[in-house]
């Protein structure tokens, strides 16, 4: 059964965990970034900003500009440049600040719940996605977002609840193949596999044009057969979800943890260094270091 594989999971979800798994090279922003929100005014940020002193005249013009007229707008815009470098102790504390000065903005909730979400907070995130849902209540990212914080602390009432008010409020195809695939995963997490095979045979026919959730459909197959004995069925959807790729790191360690129960060394250890670099080496070692000692 799946359940007898190595149970790991990303990195511990403390702020201090979280700031050490940055390049050593960004601690010293790490720490500015975090004092910057506690400082209400404004001007603190020019003292702060690793942009001051860098690039020519008129770009230092512009960027003045746009954080007079748009401050707000400003510091998301810096959280969302270290989400893409994956430096999420310096995006929350970005999205954190952008929220001190405007707290009814609902996209910096919805950002810093998605930063907590890739960091393995996942209560941190459940608190700032409810908030994102008191502002607007029929967001579809928000229902999404729980249905899946919820499940990852196995709080599978809640997660139901928020999965199927996404399916309900997809609006489009691209949104209905998310929330399709994301309840497969929950029916998965539940351990309720007739079900879930239905959800994510579904999945898989649904909408193959998309290539995120078609992959994660393919891991959660393969979950369910894995579940079920049938490693012989499991392993081409596990080879499907790898060339199709993900953001989501679990998919790449507990792959790497099947394929090395089955065996298949090489291909465990290309699974486990896509999962390292998408958490950052520092991050990743020792959340799996049975398996990283055995491949």
């Amino acid at each position: 059964m799946y359940d007898q594989y190595p149970n790991h999971d990303v990195p511990s979800n403390s702020l201090i965990q979280r700031f050490f798994s940055q390049r050593w090279s960004a601690i010293a922003l790490e720490i500015v970034m975090t004092i910057v929100i506690t400082i209400a005014a404004g001007a603190a940020f020019d003292f702060f900003d690793p942009l001051d002193g860098g690039g020519t005249a008129s770009a230092a013009v512009e960027v003045e500009a746009f954080k007079t007229r748009e401050p707000v707008a400003f510091i998301k815009e810096r959280g969302r440049e270290y989400v893409q470098e994956r430096r999420f102790a310096a995006a929350e504390a970005m999205f954190a600040w952008a929220i001190a000065v405007a707290p009814d903005d609902a996209e910096s909730y919805s950002w810093r719940g998605y930063v907590k979400m890739q960091a393995g907070d996942y209560r941190g995130a459940q608190a700032d996605y409810r908030q994102l849902l008191e502002l607007r209540p029929t967001d579809f990212a928000g229902h999404n977002a729980l249905c899946w914080a919820y499940g990852e602390t196995k709080d599978f009432a809640e997660a139901s609840e928020h999965c199927q008010q996404a399916l309900r409020r997809a609006g489009n195809r691209a949104n209905y193949a998310i929330a399709l695939e994301n309840w497969c995963w929950l029916l998965v997490e539940k351990g309720d596999y007739e079900q879930a095979a239905q959800y994510c045979r579904f999945a898989l026919e649904y909408a193959p044009e998309y290539p995120q959730a078609h992959a994660l459909a393919n891991y959660n197959m393969g979950r369910v057969y894995v579940a079920q004995g049938k490693a012989h069925k499991a392993l081409p959807h596990f080879h499907e979800a790898l060339r199709l790729g993900s953001s989501y790191p679990k998919m790449y360690l507990e792959i790497s943890a099947i394929y090395d129960t089955l065996g298949f060394r090489a291909a465990a250890r290309s699974s486990y260094a896509k999962y390292q670099e998408l958490l950052g080496g520092e991050a990743a070692r020792g959340t799996a270091a049975g398996l990283a000692d055995g491949l």
